[in-house]
């Protein structure tokens, strides 16, 4: 997971890549430091480009991404929005939608994501 302050890396990401997973953080956020370590060691399962932006460092991205609290991760396909879970993290739910994208092909409707 790259951190980074540069937003138009992420919408570039976004823009190229076929998934994307954020994470938005603020540094007094007790639950933020929690979730951190374990979304690293579930994204080193996974090949897909993933950014972590502290909300402080980069203010602007709370109006980029519509957040209005922290942690929230945010995993995008094809550059859609397909997941959005905040403060409580469901990682089992992750985990499963990640193997989806992961294993998907061309042809993956959005009523298989959401299933």
């Amino acid at each position: 997971m790259k951190k980074t302050t540069n937003l138009s890396e992420v919408h570039q990401s976004l823009a190229q890549d076929e998934t994307v997973v954020l994470y938005l953080s603020m540094p007094n956020c007790s639950v933020c430091h929690a979730v951190l370590p374990r979304l690293k060691k579930l994204l080193d399962q996974y090949d897909f480009p993933s950014f972590h932006l502290d909300a402080v460092e980069t203010p602007e991205v709370a109006s980029a991404f519509q957040i209005l609290t922290a942690p929230v991760i945010l995993i995008y396909h094809k550059n859609k929005e397909v997941e959005r879970q905040a403060r409580f993290i469901n990682f089992a739910k992750l985990e499963t939608l990640l193997d989806q994208l992961n294993n998907s092909d061309e042809t993956i409707s959005y009523e298989e994501l959401f299933q």
